[in-house]
């Protein structure tokens, strides 16, 4: 894993972020941005347990940190969903539940607006792509409820983010992410 037991990244320290813990397995370059890539874009499935299991490594080693009643993956829109055939994060989130005994909440958590492509854009231009881009439905019991939200890659933290602000707006008091990689490894100091 990337990050020692209990550093924080300055933009955690500081709070910006709707999430209250975030870990990544690893950092996003190669080797692990090619896996990730054959795993997001050529639909390598086969990767989904394997990926998945490093994710429950790094939920084991942070066990009080990362305590949830439930997963919820990041969702894509339906329409890049259905352009991709899946979703990385609900596969990810399948396996990691069944790894650490959460149970997956799939459709808690939707993504209700069509996005940019996140790739490419700065820090700034992701926060204002998302802003709006998820809800919570009405049948989702996140009141009282921690959650371990799942995706890919964490870049800015601005999906994450946005995911968890429509999350803790339904009720959902902590709310901690988990991803395979982290683009930019922060200064620990």
């Amino acid at each position: 894993m990337i990050d020692p037991v209990g550093a924080l990244c300055g933009s955690c320290r500081r709070g910006i972020y709707a999430f209250d813990f975030a870990r990544a397995w690893g950092a996003f370059k190669t080797p692990l941005k090619e896996v990730i890539h054959e795993f997001k874009y050529r639909t390598h499935f086969s990767l989904a347990r394997p990926l998945a299991a490093h994710l429950a490594s790094v939920y084991q080693a942070h066990p009080a940190s990362l305590q949830a009643d439930f997963i919820i993956p990041v969702p894509l829109h339906h329409i890049r969903q259905r352009e991709r055939g899946f979703s990385q994060a609900f596969e990810l989130s399948k396996y990691l539940g069944r790894a650490i005994d959460l149970e997956v909440k799939k459709g808690w958590l939707l993504r209700v607006r069509a996005t940019k492509v996140q790739a490419g854009l700065s820090r700034r231009e992701r926060r204002l792509n998302l802003n709006g881009a998820f809800k919570v439905p009405r049948k989702a019991r996140l009141k009282g409820k921690s959650v371990l939200l799942i995706d890919d890659v964490f870049t800015t933290g601005a999906t994450l983010a946005e995911a968890a602000r429509a999350l803790e707006q339904a009720g959902a008091p902590r709310i901690h992410g988990v991803t395979f990689a982290r683009a930019a490894i922060p200064d620990f100091t």
